[in-house]
């Protein structure tokens, strides 16, 4: 008999395979990110029929082979039933889940994403905070975990770190009001930079605690949004959803 496993996570993403099977990839505490097979799950009164979905935080019973890792059995934390309460609920989580699928690795250590993935589950909870808002600052944030981050505290050419006037999204940070005039980039609110700035050194707990009036909050919206089209390539199929909202 296998030797069993038990891993926490999120189930990022399900697909069916043949007519009654499913591979699941879950992010994990302990194993980041992993694919596992769950055999006969999508039989109606399998045992593993209601743990199989997407977005479910569980802690699951996992035996590896040399090709595949397997479930065994699933025990449901957190159903995030809230995800599910309306078609903008399930259009962001699913995007949320796409991102971060994307950005971790198989193997590695991903507690970052996924403790970013549930703060922001949290906060669509809460609803204290726009969605069109929370999904930028997420985007913001797991950039900066997978490395690349918007250098805003300091100049991109001397290290200046006070005087911040230009912000250059392919260069990927600021610049100060001298070095902006050859580097280029464009002219940066100082209310915008203050919240690029805080939402990169925020730790997880704070990172949904603040609301913006709504000029500098489509202004910093629109600024994520140019510079996560800049760096990231992938176009995500959960997005295209998102614009037709």
């Amino acid at each position: 008999m296998r030797e069993q496993t038990k891993v926490t996570g999120i189930i990022l993403s399900v697909r069916s395979i043949g007519e009654n099977d499913r591979t699941m990839t879950i992010l994990t505490k302990e194993r980041g990110k992993i694919t596992v097979f769950a055999r006969g799950c999508r039989r109606p009164n399998h045992p593993l029929f209601g743990v199989t979905q997407p977005l479910l935080y569980c802690e699951f019973m996992v035996s590896d082979t040399r090709k595949y890792t397997y479930l065994n059995s699933a025990d449901c934390i957190d159903s995030f039933f809230f995800l599910k309460e309306s078609l903008e609920n399930i259009y962001y989580s699913s995007y949320f889940a796409e991102v971060a699928e994307y950005f971790t690795v198989e193997g590695q250590d991903e507690r970052n994403i996924l403790n970013l993935l549930f703060v922001t589950f949290m906060a669509i909870k809460k609803k204290k905070v726009p969605l069109k808002l929370i999904r930028r600052i997420f985007e913001l944030k797991v950039l900066q975990f997978a490395g690349l981050g918007m250098q805003c505290f300091s100049c991109l050419c001397c290290g200046r770190q006070d005087n911040l006037t230009n912000l250059s999204l392919e260069a990927g940070g600021t610049f100060c009001q001298e070095c902006g005039k050859t580097a280029g980039g464009r002219p940066v609110d100082p209310s915008v930079l203050y919240v690029l700035q805080y939402v990169s050194a925020s730790p997880l707990e704070s990172l949904y605690a603040f609301t913006l009036k709504e000029e500098i909050s489509r202004e910093f919206r629109w600024t994520v949004k140019r510079y996560f089209a800049v760096h990231v390539e992938h176009r995500f199929k959960s997005a295209q959803m998102l614009d037709e909202l």
